[in-house]
């Protein structure tokens, strides 16, 4: 009886892996497991609802062609720790929130940074830094996107949905063990 392993990499940058084995006397076994490595970093206006936070996070993942199942956690700012809408989202998909203060934010390179946010925060950056750092890596997979209550985003007419939401994805290094 011999046994053979093969491993798939798919356009997810390795965000999902299948392994097969075959047993050579049997039929196929075909397994697919995600691997969590893709951080969701966000910023928000107070009282932004989980739902428009979901939305925003569904639509650029299916945008970007990622696997929802791949998100190993979502980062924030310190501040926003107690959220409603955040700790709706992460107590619903079973999600880590990962929080950095200010000065942490403020010392990532990010690539768009904002005057309003460096005011308002006290870092030029929330969500962009916030996905770097908690991917612990220096570039992000998807840069922020906005999503406003009133945008004509696709899934965005429930009434609702509240807020303003800035999202941006990071992808961790991949743990050789897992594969």
């Amino acid at each position: 009886m011999r046994r053979f392993k093969i491993i798939l990499g798919d356009r997810y940058f390795f965000s999902q892996f299948a392994i097969m084995t075959k047993n050579l006397n049997s039929v196929a076994n075909v397994t697919v497991q995600t691997i969590k490595v893709l951080w969701v970093g966000i910023g928000c206006k107070s009282g932004t609802s989980q739902e428009l936070i979901a939305i925003a996070i569904e639509e650029t993942f299916k945008k970007n062609q990622l696997n929802l199942s791949a998100i190993a956690g979502i980062a924030t700012i310190d501040i926003k720790a107690s959220e409603v809408g955040l700790l709706e989202l992460c107590h619903q998909r079973n999600l880590p929130l990962k929080t950095f203060p200010s000065d942490v934010l403020s010392s990532v390179d990010v690539p768009n940074s904002s005057l309003v946010v460096a005011l308002h925060r006290g870092t030029p950056s929330v969500a962009e830094a916030a996905a770097l750092l908690a991917a612990k890596c220096q570039t992000l997979l998807i840069p922020k996107q906005i999503f406003k209550s009133s945008s004509n985003h696709q899934n965005l007419s429930a009434s609702s949905l509240q807020g303003t939401v800035t999202i941006a994805v990071a992808q961790a290094q991949i743990d050789p063990r897992l594969l």
